[in-house]
């Protein structure tokens, strides 16, 4: 059940001078606030559309602007969140914690009379020696597409010195043995929520953590194909089948339709020319922009399906890589 029956108690007003989008957004931040909306999910997008009497790209954009202010987690089609994290997060900013973290240890190097000079460099020693560390750790990421994998590998904010495995769910669905030697090799398997049962059961005798993320659509992106007119021609290109599917999912849960929809995963350049030039929108995966820009006709809008990870998902992920770390592996 959704949390937030009181939320109908307040209404848009028409003549207020501040646009709707912003409207709806301070409701459910105060909503928020005041607890009525705890943690866990929130209304979807056409619901909350649709019960304020709005479009669904001011419901997005509402969304946004929370998702924007660390107060949700997630995006629309596949559901969105309040943070676990709120509260805290309104007490303490992420730099102004780090700083009182700091303080601390500094008092309490100089309480037994170590000098700053050496409470800094005591903290780079440190440092480095965590970066070397994280160096001989081994993550494996697997995913059922080169879109959603390639971002997991190159786009996850984690320390840029970890060592990063990629490996397709086909491949070890198929037992080929590069991708078994690699996950037996790796310290932390990472895959996405939807897989992680099933990679579960298929690593059971490796015994290996298991950490799974949400990859969720950038509302920026979804906002952008909410503005596309509904009488349009549009593209989809990919590198995958399985990506192609997804994007349908999502348009399909967003109720945004149009005209027609044209599809491909060809690289051959002139199939992909050939159907760019019917489109009046094109939404590409990330490995295929370049591609797309060059075949699409003059003033075609070419939109990167963009995916992001929830906050918690990497917190999750971060947590794991430090219970390794203090688990004295490797």
């Amino acid at each position: 059940m959704y949390q937030y029956i009181r939320a109908m108690e307040k209404k848009l007003v028409k003549k207020s001078g501040a646009p709707y989008y912003l409207q709806l957004k301070n409701i459910l931040r105060d909503l928020i606030h005041s607890g009525d909306l705890k943690e866990g999910r929130i209304p979807p997008i056409r619901q909350l559309a649709r019960e304020y009497g709005v479009s669904v790209n001011t419901a997005l954009r509402a969304y946004e602007g929370l998702r924007r202010e660390g107060l949700v987690a997630g995006a629309a089609g596949r559901g969105t969140f309040v943070t676990a994290s709120t509260r805290e997060m309104q007490r303490h900013n992420r730099q102004g914690l780090l700083r009182r973290v700091v303080e601390h240890a500094l008092e309490e190097a100089l309480a037994l009379a170590c000098s700053s000079e050496e409470f800094s460099e005591a903290v780079a020693q440190l440092v480095r020696e965590k970066r070397e560390r994280l160096r001989k750790v081994r993550l494996a990421f697997i995913e059922c597409n080169i879109e959603q994998l390639a971002y997991f590998t190159d786009h996850l904010e984690l320390d840029p010195h970890l060592h990063r495995l990629p490996v397709l769910l086909g491949d070890l669905q198929a037992e080929k043995q590069e991708a078994l030697e690699a996950l037996a090799s790796s310290d932390i398997v990472v895959t996405s929520f939807y897989h992680v049962e099933e990679v579960r059961q298929r690593l059971k005798a490796l015994g290996k953590p298991i950490v799974g993320i949400s990859l969720e659509p950038e509302m920026g992106t979804i906002i952008r194909i909410a503005k596309i007119p509904r009488k349009s021609t549009v593209g989809l290109v990919t590198a995958s089948e399985s990506f192609l599917a997804i994007i349908r999912e999502i348009l399909k849960d967003l109720d945004l339709s149009f005209t027609r929809t044209l599809e491909t995963t060809s690289r051959d350049d002139g199939q992909l020319r050939k159907l760019a030039r019917q489109c009046d929108a094109l939404l590409v995966s990330p490995q295929r922009r370049q591609q797309a820009d060059a075949a699409a006709r003059p003033g075609t809008e070419v939109i990167e399906f963009v995916f992001t990870p929830d906050r918690t998902s990497v917190n999750n992920l971060k947590v794991a890589l430090l219970e390794l770390e203090n688990g004295g592996k490797r």
